[in-house]
């Protein structure tokens, strides 16, 4: 059962493939703090954007604040 928990992160890319996982969110820039749920099994931050549910990769595309 994975865990996972409120929490915020920042979109930084860290990584060529962070950079290419990114570019698939339309609209989503570097810099931008969002909030939603962490999954540090994974290192998966889900969250909405724009309507959509969409997943960064902390350590590829974004970061924890």
């Amino acid at each position: 059962m994975n865990k996972t928990k409120k929490a915020k992160a920042r979109v930084r890319v860290f990584t060529e493939k962070g950079y290419w996982l990114l570019a698939e969110i339309r609209g989503l820039k570097e810099g931008t703090e969002l909030e939603g749920r962490y999954n540090p099994r994974n290192k998966a931050f889900d969250f909405s954007f724009n309507g959509q549910d969409a997943v960064l990769w902390i350590g590829e595309n974004a970061e924890l604040i």
